[in-house]
This record gives C-alpha cells, structure tokens and sequence, in this order.
C-alpha cells in the first residue's frame, strides 16, 4: 500500500526519496532508526557555539538541542538539575571559604567519549580569559579569581574551580554568595560544557559537523555551503573588510557569497543510554530533524498546509496572517529584544562640511533616534513582538524564580511606543545636530526577513528627521579568515559579517536581537558596564601592556559602571570594610579600592540599602538595583534602542507529539513522535561520491 503522504525534501546534494510501506519491513537492509521529522527551524545558522547565541534567538534555540547546561530552567521557570547529579555547599566564615561542588551524571559526548570535570573547568576558564571576547563571563564573575583574570591581573590557572575527580567540580567563590542565583546563571546555554580537544583544534569549530561535539540529544549531523551564482553561472562576490590575513593585518577584498541550502541535527547516538543494551531510540525518539533552507516562504508555508513540513520555528514574515497559521500558533515570550546599537566610536562625516564627528557619542542624538520610532506599528506589522517599553522585556524574573513578579511589570515602562517627531528634532536642534548633513547605515543580517522589515521601517522613521539612513545587508561570505593554527582558510564554512561587526565594532548602527542569558535582567544589562563587558584585553606589541576593553558600541557611564558595581558587592559588602583593598585581586592601591568602595556604599545610602549577610535581603535589593541600572541605560542614556520584544512563534503539525521546551528554548525534540511515521519512510540518496550508510545500533 502507497504511504498517504510522501515527503519531498529537496536539498540540493541530498533528496529524502518516498519509499512504500510495504518495503518497511524491519530487517537488517532497512532498519527502523526512528523518525525523520522535517521542519523548519531557521534560515542560516553559521556559527552554533554556545557563547555566540547572544544576538540570535533562533541560534540559541538550536544549541538548546546540542549541550545540555550543568542546569537546566524548566518550562515552568523552575531550576533543576542536568548534567549535575548533586551538589554540596560548604561554609567556613572564619576562613572566608565558601564553595560548591558539583558531582556529573554518567553523561556523553556525540564522540562517545565521557563529559567529565575537565570540560566544566575548559569551559569556564575559556569564558574567563583576557584573550577571549564573551559577554556571558559576567556570570561567573563570582568565581575565585574570575575578575583579576578577565583584567589580567592574575593567571587562567589561579581561577577557583578545580577537577577534584573526573566526575567532581569544586567550585571557589570570592566569599558568601547567592548560590541560587548562580544556579540560575549556569541554566543557560552560553555556560553549557565543550570538549576542549574539538574547540581548541579549531577556532571554527562550531560551524560544520565534523568538528563539533555536542551534549545534548542531537549532534549536528551535516550542514551543506552553497555558493550563490550570478544569472550567468559565476559565484556572487561580496565585500568584506574584516577578512584577517596571514601577516594578522585585517584587510578588504572580495569574496564568494555563500548561504545554507540545508542541514540536520542527527540524534546523539550517546545521549544517557546503556550503549550495549538499549536501543537507539531510548533516550531520544527522533533519528533526524531535516531542515530545508532553500525554500521560499511560500514553499514553506505549502509544505506545511500539505503534511510535508511539521514544525516551523521561525515562521516567515510574510505568512504570518495567513489564517491556516493564525489558528495554530503557538506563542511565548522569547526574552529577546529587537535593538538598535548606535556605535559612539562610529566616525560621520558631515556630507556638506566633512568635518568628521563621533555622532552616536551624544546621548540627545540617541534619545533623538529613539523618539522618532513608531514601535506600536512596527511590533503590528512583525506580528509576533510586542512594542518594547524598555530594554528588559516580559518572562525576565524579577528575583531568582519564576515568581509572581516580572521584572518588566515591576519596572513599568521606560520609553513610549508611539513616535514624537517634534521632540525628536528639538533635541537635535539643542545638540547643535542639522540632520540633512549626515547619512549613516543600519547594519543588519540579510538572511532575517523580520529584522530587515524592522531596519527599513526604523530607516524611514529616521529619514522623517532627515537624516540620510541606508540598511546595510550583511552576507554570509567563505571563510576568509587566515587561522594560523590551520593554515589556509577552510573553505567549507562561512563567516557571518553581521557577528563579525558586532564583535569588532565596524557598524554604525547595529540593528539585531539582543537575548538573554538567563531569565535574569543581569544578563542583559551587565556587559553594557566597562569591567562587566566580556570583552577581550588589548594587546600593544611595542610596549607589551595589555588594556582592557569595554562595550563594542563604546559606552562607558560611569554611573552605570558604578551601579553594576554596587549590584556585584551586594553578597559581600556587609563583610568588608575601607581596609580590604586586596579583595578580587584587581585594585593595585588602597585608594583604587576605597574609591570603589565609598561609591558603593553611597548608592546604597541613596537607595535605603543596608548591607546584609543574608541572601534574602540581596535578592530584594538586587532587583532594586538593576532598575537603576536600566534607568540608566535607557532613561539617562539611551545607549541601546529597544524597539520590539520578541516572541517565540511556532508551528506544530498535529501529527506531532510530546514537543517538550524549557524556558529558553520553544521546542527541545527529545521525546517528540511522529504519527505513523513508517508511512513517512525515507531515505538519503547518496552524496556526490559518497554513499550514506545508517548507523549500526549499539
């Protein structure tokens, strides 16, 4: 009998073929290894290290499937354990000796090899070098040591977590800490643990299958790069003038465009399961989530009205009223904002003077820009967002739990939704700014529809003050990064422009989706403060100093830097007086400290804090605290534009079942069924050269 409906995936190289039912006999030429799911999770995804997902929403959402965190956030916003199978908390107050040890579950990497104690310290000390640029460090900051190695001022190896024994992490903080808040720190999956041999091998080693190895119940089974021809055959050759080259010299130059045609993630064959006894299926039900990336949104939208598509996790723009997806959505708060990043290091020319200005570093520019956007209409016309009042959106706790509260219902709303033209170009005229003299671009991802409808709309908002604004279309480009631990540039992966701009600063606005780390306002806040940003030392070769970096976009308040201090010594200043200026390692005189510490206590004063020992009271006066910083942020200096608060949307197809989320992530896949899935029986043709043979099952 013909299976009642054939699934056609066509991806280039690789085609799923429509087999009869009655062939799908089990039996040794054609076993059953579980369902092929086809969905749609993303356009292109070029880089899936967990520490990169910041300004993704649909990356972080993949990688969620790929490592599994020491914790995890359940779906109901509750803390639970992942990798870690115990945990104990030591005190000696006498001693100041405070820590934590964490004992694993018999867990395994996709390589079958064991995720032992050493890839939790690999992977906090990578968080925590000078050398390394990651926002998420701050999450660790209450680790021994962390700060004084972030600035440089003491070794990787002096940080305060040690393999005890291969399944046993103990970790040392700086004193009495919220050991709650930083559970809650460590569900996210920028802190997720990596296999050091695969990252230190490669420093593209997050962007194709062969050389990444994951955690979590799917690996990254193939992704496939295709160049983009021209009319006449010929690759479509872009700019790029952050390619490095060999001497180490960024330099321009043109290069092949390249996209994703497709990918799957492949069950982690060895993902909690005895692998002599249990079958494959035991642990994670689904063999393959096939996701097509060369469809068109009309393409998509037919194959799921059809059967042939069962979960879309970014549904595009341009289908979104359709009626068939109106009445099936499923839609949560994906505690990501749409943002605007004005660079204040950004140079613009006056078009008419040439005189060159630094025109984001005025904060009436930036309150200016903000006041110009109709964020009601926006939020309308994407349809899944709500109009942003504030940098830190809805879902974010406004303690350490999943509380009654909400951080953003707490702390109201800071901006207004509807555009004020008139105010917007009285702050200009007061800053001494004629908008006709400047023109400046709106960098943003080309492969986001949404975020490009959002750019354009904000360009013309902005053009209304006339100012000259272009989007600027960032490409996926061929790798062309000389690596020096490889050689040659591979050529099989790509680079994103978009993250490179983000990462070295070469934009001069920024448009993208800002995401949490954890369902904490900390995480979305702290990096924006100079010792708080992540961000790796500079190196000066003439002189061999090193000199800290702060925010990509240049901000640097020193009221914002002081109020994150404030938020940092809560656990410890009730233990502290004027004298301790050896405290974390990095103030190199007695005054430096005092400095900081009588600020401190000034805001404290100021906001009817007293010091306390009691992890009670520092989650009250936390929260206090972060609405002062964002007040800061947003209200005082309006250092990043809020436009929308993103949403997770999805599309499940009724034929499928048990699609499990967690707080952070819509759809996880693990235990998720296929309604008769052997009439959906498919198999891979054989790639240019090579045949596809299915795995033997353990």
């Amino acid at each position: 009998m013909m299976s009642r409906r054939i699934l056609a995936l066509l991806l280039c190289a690789v085609m799923l073929i429509p087999c009869l039912a009655s062939c799908a006999k089990e039996d040794k030429d054609n076993p059953d290894l579980g369902p092929y799911i086809t969905m749609y999770l993303s356009d292109e995804i070029y880089d899936l290290d967990p520490a990169n997902t910041i300004y993704n929403k649909e990356s972080q959402a993949i990688a969620a499937m790929l490592f599994d965190t020491l914790f995890k956030l359940d779906e109901d916003g509750k803390v639970k354990k992942s990798l870690v199978k115990s945990y104990k908390i030591s005190e000696n107050e006498r001693d100041n000796d405070y820590s934590m040890t964490l004992v694993l579950k018999e867990a395994y990497w996709s390589t079958k090899s064991l995720i032992t104690s050493d890839d939790v310290v690999f992977t906090f000390k990578r968080l925590l070098n000078s050398n390394n640029s990651f926002a998420a460090a701050s999450l660790l900051y209450d680790i021994k040591n962390a700060r004084a190695i972030k600035d440089g001022d003491c070794s990787i190896d002096d940080l305060g977590v040690e393999a005890v024994e291969q399944n046993t992490v103990k970790i040392t903080f700086e004193g009495k800490i919220n050991y709650d808040q930083f559970m809650l720190n460590l569900t996210n999956v920028a802190t997720a643990p990596l296999l050091e041999s695969y990252v230190n091998k490669n420093p593209d080693w997050a962007k194709k299958a062969s050389t990444i190895a994951t955690s979590g119940p799917f690996k990254l089974g193939k992704i496939n790069y295709a160049d983009e021809l021209s009319a006449s055959g010929n690759p479509v050759m872009v700019s790029d003038d952050n390619a490095i080259k060999a001497n180490g010299k960024v330099e321009g130059g043109l290069f092949n465009k390249k996209a994703i045609s497709f990918f799957y993630l492949e069950r982690n064959l060895y993902y909690y399961r005895d692998f002599e006894h249990d079958k494959v299926t035991k642990s994670v039900t689904p063999y393959r989530l096939l996701v097509d990336c060369s469809k068109t949104d009309d393409e998509i939208y037919d194959a799921y009205k059809n059967g042939d598509l069962f979960y879309i996790g970014d549904i595009p723009l341009s289908i979104r009223d359709k009626k068939l997806v109106k009445n099936n959505v499923e839609i949560t708060d994906a505690l990501s904002t749409f943002v605007l990043l004005p660079n204040q290091n950004a140079v613009i020319k006056d078009r008419y003077s040439g005189e060159e200005t630094r025109l984001f570093a005025n904060a009436d520019v930036r309150q200016a820009l903000s006041l110009a956007i109709d964020r009601k209409t926006i939020a309308k016309a994407i349809v899944y967002a709500d109009a942003a009042t504030a940098l830190v959106g809805h879902g974010i706790f406004e303690g350490i739990t999943n509380g009654k509260k909400d951080f953003r219902d707490v702390g109201g709303k800071l901006i207004a939704t509807s555009p004020n033209i008139e105010e917007a170009a009285a702050l200009l005229a007061n800053a001494g700014i004629n908008p006709e003299h400047y023109a400046f671009s709106i960098s943003v991802s080309l492969h986001d529809d949404v975020n490009i409808a959002i750019a354009e709309m904000v360009a013309e908002a902005w053009g209304a003050l006339d100012f000259e604004v272009t989007v600027k279309k960032m490409d996926t480009i061929q790798n062309n990064d000389y690596l020096a631990e490889i050689g040659e540039p591979p050529s099989d992966v790509c680079d994103d422009q978009m993250h490179d701009a983000l990462t070295l600063g070469t934009y001069e606005v920024a448009a993208f989706d800002y995401h949490a780390f954890s369902a904490d306002a900390y995480s979305m806040l702290s990096s924006f403060a100079f010792a708080f940003s992540g961000m790796a030392m500079t190196n000066d070769p003439l002189t061999n100093t090193y000199t800290p970096n702060g925010h990509t976009s240049g901000y640097n308040s020193k009221a914002f830097n002081d109020i994150m201090e404030a938020i940092y010594y809560l656990p410890y200043f009730a233990t502290l007086t004027e004298e301790d200026w050896g405290f974390l390692g990095i103030y190199d005189t007695k005054q430096e400290y005092q400095d900081v510490y009588y600020t401190v206590q000034a805001i404290y004063d100021e906001h009817g804090i007293t010091p306390s020992k009691d992890p009670k009271d520092w989650t009250k006066q936390r929260a206090k605290l972060l609405h002062e910083a964002e007040n800061i942020l947003i209200l005082d200096d309006m250092a990043i534009i809020p436009v929308v608060f993103n949403k997770h949307a999805v599309l499940i197809h009724d034929d499928l079942s048990k699609v499990s989320a967690t707080y952070y992530a819509p759809a996880i896949f693990q235990k998720t069924k296929l309604k008769n899935y052997k009439d959906y029986v498919a198999e891979l043709k054989e790639f240019p050269g090579k045949k596809e043979e299915a795995p033997a099952e353990e």
